[in-house]
């Protein structure tokens, strides 16, 4: 699983992070979800499912569920190390459903997807009563340098007029944040040194290709300075919101 992770201990600093915690982070975020899952309605349709970790644990539990992607490498992973789990190779919007699913999951896969187009896809895949668990992040105004992600009240409007309650909204903003200060601190003292160092060298053994790179490196530089504002934590703080949604058609 490669996503954010959550901490129980929200205050943990980066440097006393351990590879074991953030494996143990990675269960507890996918804990999370299944925790919301209600076995009852049926089986567990996962979009943007990865390399299959969460459909493992679901499976695990004794429950029924289906991936959706349109990564042909993830599809190709899962049917090998999953084989009994039914895999479906496409985008969420364009997805034809053969069955009705009791639940549907988008863990940080919804920012990927039109919210209109997300809301009438779910509409059509989940039965009655079925539940809808999205775990993402959201821009919370349309400032700073990263526009990726849905606007927060944006989501929370549509959700009204689609028809959608709703039944749970957590911030798990805190909880997230340890993985990004992790992160930002390996980006901060290796990447963004080993940059520099690459230049240096590049500048001193062969100062003609230095010159003629200039273009590349401002590309580069300026792709780092996004990838910065991403990785940011103070700056997530600031304007983004992770939250975990469980909603249910009206």
């Amino acid at each position: 699983m490669l996503h954010y992770g959550y901490f129980d201990d929200t205050g943990i600093k980066p440097e006393s992070i351990s590879l074991g915690m953030v494996e143990d982070a990675q269960r507890r975020y996918a804990e999370l979800l299944i925790e919301n899952i209600e076995p009852e309605n049926g089986a567990v349709l996962d979009v943007g499912c990865g390399m299959g970790g969460l459909a493992e644990m679901i499976t695990s539990r004794g429950m029924e569920v289906e991936v959706l992607t349109p990564d042909r490498n993830q599809i190709e992973f899962i049917a090998k190390s999953q084989p009994g789990v039914k895999s479906h190779r496409c985008r969420y919007e364009e997805f034809v459903p053969e069955r009705k699913y009791g639940t549907v999951i988008n863990s940080e896969s919804l920012q990927y997807i039109k919210l209109d187009d997300a809301f009438r896809k779910s509409g059509e895949v989940l039965a009655g009563g079925g539940r809808w668990i999205i775990a993402d992040y959201f821009r919370l105004h349309g400032g700073g340098i990263s526009k990726s992600a849905h606007m927060l009240d944006d989501f929370r409007s549509k959700a009204a007029e689609n028809g959608w309650v709703i039944e749970v909204e957590t911030d798990i903003t805190p909880n997230i944040l340890p993985t990004l200060d992790l992160v930002y601190m390996y980006f901060q003292r290796f990447l963004i040194p080993l940059k520099h160092y690459g230049y240096e060298k590049l500048r001193y053994k062969r100062p003609g290709l230095f010159y003629l790179s200039r273009k590349l490196r401002d590309s580069i530089d300026r792709k780092l300075e996004k990838e910065s504002a991403s990785l940011n934590p103070e700056m997530f703080r600031n304007e983004k919101r992770y939250m975990l949604f469980v909603l249910r058609k009206s």
